[in-house]
C-alpha cells in the first residue's frame, strides 16, 4: 500500500513578464537526477539502488492489515526566465521515498514482500514518467501554462493513485502470487523502457 505525497512548487519568475502579456513560451521537462546523504529522511529513485529493509523506519500501524507501507511521490521543481520576449519555464521531476512515513511489521522480512514494496516505487517512477511525457506533448502558451500544468499534474496524479490501488487489489496485497509474478514482469518490463528512454533524454 502506499499513500502519495502531492507536492506543488511555485514558479520563481525573473524578468519584466506581466499577466495577459503575449510571449512566446518554451518549456523543458526533465527528470532530475537526485541524491541525498544515507542519513537523510529522502531517498530519490536510481534504477541501481533497490529498497531495502532498513529504509522502513516508520512505526507501524498495528490496526493495519498490510504488512509493510511505501511512501513515495513525485513532484517537480519549476523555474522561469524572462528576457522580454520569451518565457523559458525549466521544470525538473523527481520522485522520492520518505523513511518516517514507510513501515513495516515485525514478522514482515522476506525478499518477496520486498519487491512488493520496490514495485509500489516502481510505480510512483512510472507516474513520474507520465507526467514528463504529458508535458512534452502539451500546448503551453504564455497565458495556460499555470492552470495547464496544474491540471496536467493532477491528472497524472490521479492515474498513478488509480494504478497503485489496481496493484494491490490485483495481488491482494502481495498474497495473490500469480497475480504478484504477473505483475512484477509488467512492472519490471515498464522500467526497463524508461531506462532506455532515459538513454535518448538523459536526466539532469
Amino acid at each position: 500500500m502506499i499513500p502519495l505525497r502531492y507536492f506543488l512548487l511555485l514558479f520563481a519568475l525573473g524578468g519584466t513578464f506581466m499577466p495577459g502579456q503575449a510571449q512566446k513560451l518554451v518549456l523543458h521537462a526533465y527528470m532530475e537526477k537526485r541524491t541525498a546523504p544515507a542519513a537523510s529522511d529522502t531517498i530519490y529513485y536510481d534504477f541501481n539502488k533497490p529498497l531495502v529493509w532498513k529504509d522502513f523506519k516508520g512505526k507501524p500501524e498495528s490496526n493495519n492489515f498490510a504488512g509493510a507501507m511505501t511512501a513515495s511521490g513525485f513532484a517537480f521543481d519549476s523555474h522561469m526566465t524572462d528576457d522580454g520576449h520569451t518565457l523559458v519555464v525549466d521544470i525538473g521531476i523527481y520522485t522520492f521515498f520518505t523513511k518516517h512515513d514507510s513501515w513495516k511489521k515485525p514478522d514482515i522480512h522476506s525478499a518477496y514482500h520486498l519487491l512488493h514494496e520496490q514495485h509500489h516505487f516502481d510505480i510512483t517512477r512510472i507516474g513520474a514518467e507520465d507526467f514528463l511525457n504529458a508535458l512534452r506533448k502539451a500546448k503551453f502558451t504564455s497565458s495556460n501554462y499555470k492552470s495547464l500544468l496544474t491540471r496536467i499534474f493532477n491528472s497524472c496524479y490521479d492515474q498513478n493513485v488509480a494504478l497503485q490501488q489496481q496493484y494491490d487489489r490485483e495481488t491482494n496485497h502481495s498474497l495473490n502470487i500469480p497475480a504478484q509474478t504477473e505483475w512484477n514482469q509488467k512492472i519490471s518490463a515498464a522500467i526497463s523502457q524508461i531506462r532506455k528512454e532515459e538513454v535518448k533524454h538523459p536526466v539532469w
